[in-house]
């Protein structure tokens, strides 16, 4: 095993990534790659990008999950990011002839991170989930313990999946304007790193007395329509475990667009406290549409949320990429 510091990495500039299409893509593009199930006849070889800040509370699965993967004989490099950037910048440089897949260990930031750095011609991706929320793993089911991290990536199949593009930024789950892009940017990592999910929940109770919850003007294909805050969502999940779109499916190329349809701080509670009691759908307070293409307008420079993190600042217009990505997940017939 090869551990390399992002420290010594250098820019790529010879590939850009195509991110502005205005096509819709084809809900009938294929879902799911090749191999499907079995063992691989070879141990795969796996380029690692480890974020130690994020994963450090998880150390010990994380070794785990390395001792098992030598252990079934897959040739590794991990290398270590420093700073915001460098997971993209060090997939950008992955090689397919050198590397069967690119693993992020992780959370879902650096998972955005990563994927902003991939190319037509990157590897799959594969995830060692490690971060607060882990929602891409949860909505792929993927296991947490370390044999099954160690299964999906040396015997699982492949799963194609479109990103969203928000600007000129990928996201893999959601992109969020209103309030919910405000708790996210108002979330020190200090305090992430040391809390973890409460942190979001303390940080909900603050921007409640900061932010005045007004409402968003958003075209969603072209239709006008107006909303406190918009979650625009590839898969069903949200914050985890929690189902916030429940007809949306990663593996079809369209968005869910989730409407918080009342504004004002009041009402804004009220979802806040819904959320986690899975009230939210079920007593309809929230509105769904499919999507191809969303436009947002809002306050200018209000920040809009991406996969937990700041990816981009309004007025954003969301749309499908034009390239797939490739992820590992358990093999057909293997539940969590």
């Amino acid at each position: 095993m090869v551990i390399i510091s992002a420290s010594s990495l250098e820019r790529r500039t010879d590939e850009t990534l195509r991110l502005d299409h205005p096509k819709a893509l084809s809900p009938n593009a294929p879902q799911s790659d090749a191999p499907q199930s079995g063992t691989p006849a070879a141990p795969p070889r796996l380029l690692i990008i480890h974020n130690q800040r994020a994963a450090a509370r998880r150390e010990a699965r994380f070794r785990d999950v390395l001792d098992g993967l030598e252990a079934a004989g897959c040739p590794l490099v991990v290398r270590q990011t420093q700073a915001a950037g460098d997971a993209g910048r060090i997939a950008g440089a992955a090689d397919r002839a050198r590397f069967d897949l690119v693993v992020v260990a992780g959370g879902d930031g650096t998972i955005n991170d990563t994927i902003n750095g991939f190319t037509p011609d990157s590897p799959a991706l594969g995830l060692i989930p490690l971060g607060t929320a882990n929602v891409l793993a949860h909505e792929l089911g993927l296991g947490l313990d370390p044999d099954a991290i160690v299964r999906d990536l040396t015997c699982g199949r492949r799963v194609t999946v479109y990103p969203g593009v928000v600007n000129d930024r990928r996201f893999m789950m959601m992109a969020g304007a209103g309030f919910d892009a405000h708790v996210v940017q108002g979330v020190r990592r200090p305090v992430k790193r040391r809390l973890g999910k409460l942190a979001y929940a303390l940080e909900a109770v603050r921007q409640l007395a900061l932010y005045p919850c007004p409402p968003l003007e958003a075209r969603v294909d072209g239709r006008t329509v107006v909303a406190a805050t918009l979650v625009i969502q590839r898969g069903r999940r949200y914050g985890g475990r929690f189902i916030l779109a429940p007809e949306a499916d990663l593996l079809v190329p369209r968005f869910q667009v989730t409407l918080f349809p009342r504004a004002g701080r009041l009402a804004m509670a009220g979802y806040t406290a819904a959320l986690p009691l899975g009230l939210l759908t079920r007593l309809r307070l929230v509105q769904h549409m499919e999507a191809q293409r969303v436009e947002i307008a809002g306050r200018p420079g209000d920040p809009v949320q991406g996969d937990g993190d700041v990816i981009a600042h309004l007025p954003a217009t969301v749309t499908l990429d034009d390239y797939p990505i490739h992820i590992a997940v358990p093999p057909i017939g293997v539940t969590v």
